[in-house]
């Protein structure tokens, strides 16, 4: 008996729903327990479903692979299930810059669009990015192509898979990602940002790091409360804006 999916069912109808992915470990794990906390259903995009934090239900998805992407859009779909919240957190800082791209670009762009239908009417979206993404700290050829104000998810597509740099630039495209969808979705009410965690005491972090696990979370949460009025488009980090790209 999955208890997370009847204590949800328990509650009724109204009880808001939360996908996050890269949620086994560090500042996912921790936005999936603090939003459960508070009443949410919270499905943990997981690679091993016994690694999802208690409380949560696990959806076994891996962000590097388009097909377990799919198969999960396609599960969600047939439950025919609402999300009022999306946080594309899973991400990779090393490895072959092809890898980096698939699964910190490539893998939140295949699976927003493919859970655009599912998302209710004032959602949020929240791309998980990092300092290491600013515009300015990029090649110009990059820079060029991410402020064409003509930027399409199609662009970022083909982008993702030449894989024109490491993670900064991977995260420089998702900073530019969440704007193009925040135009797309303004019409729904759904906001979308790039929230920054800061540099985080995590695996990916390290030991060194001057922010807690807690810290990390708390700002990317701040994306998921926004109120109907809140910002859309841009890329913040604990409530503040790090850069916007008109």
């Amino acid at each position: 008996m999955d208890t997370a999916l009847d204590a949800a069912i328990a509650k009724g109808k109204t009880a808001r729903t939360a996908l996050i992915t890269g949620a086994s470990r560090g500042i996912g794990r921790e936005v999936a327990r603090a939003l459960a906390s508070e009443g949410w259903h919270v499905l943990s995009g997981v690679r091993d479903a016994n690694s999802a934090p208690p409380g949560t239900q696990a959806e076994v998805v891996d962000m590097g692979d388009p097909e377990s992407m799919e198969a999960l859009a396609k599960r969600l779909r047939t439950r025919n299930q609402r999300l009022d919240a999306l946080v594309n957190n899973a991400g990779v800082y090393q490895g072959p810059a092809g890898q980096i791209w698939a699964v910190n670009v490539l893998g939140p762009l295949l699976l927003t669009r493919a859970l655009e239908p599912l998302l209710a009417r004032n959602a949020r979206v929240v791309m998980v990015t990092s300092g290491l993404g600013e515009l300015s700290a990029q090649p110009a050829s990059l820079v060029k192509r991410l402020s064409n104000p003509e930027l399409s998810l199609a662009e970022l597509e083909r982008l993702a898979k030449e894989a024109p740099g490491g993670y900064g630039a991977s995260k420089a495209a998702l900073n530019a990602m969440a704007r193009v969808l925040a135009r797309e979705l303004r019409p729904r009410g759904i906001l979308v940002n790039a929230i920054s965690p800061g540099w985080v005491r995590t695996d990916m972090g390290g030991q060194s790091a001057p922010r807690s696990v807690e810290q990390g979370a708390a700002s990317v949460l701040w994306g998921v409360r926004l109120p109907p009025d809140g910002p859309t488009g841009g890329v913040f980090e604990d409530g503040k804006p790090m850069e916007r790209i008109e």
